[in-house]
């Protein structure tokens, strides 16, 4: 058996017995941590926005930019309520 599949199966097997891996203040700090990211990268795009805007032409590169950071700021975001989902059904 690989390291890994023991890790699940002592994972698996304590999450069955009820007793949770992750402590609920660092679950709710990770939450808070990843909400601010997806604000900053928000900010970001905008800035991007208003840049490829302002330089027009001179950045041929703004609007993949752009499209990058939203792509990310959706990914993070969805990763957040991935854990606030895990959270309650924890709790």
């Amino acid at each position: 058996m690989s390291n890994n599949a023991f890790i699940n199966q002592v994972m698996d097997g304590l999450k069955e017995k009820g007793f949770l891996m992750i402590t609920d203040d660092f679950i709710d700090q990770l939450i808070i941590t990843l909400h601010a990211n997806v604000t900053t990268i928000n900010t970001m795009t905008k800035i991007a926005e208003i840049e490829t805007q302002m330089l027009g032409s001179l950045l041929p590169k703004g609007s993949r930019q752009v499209e990058s950071l939203k792509t990310l700021s959706t990914r993070i975001a969805e990763i957040a309520f991935n854990v606030e989902g895990v959270r309650d059904e924890q709790r």
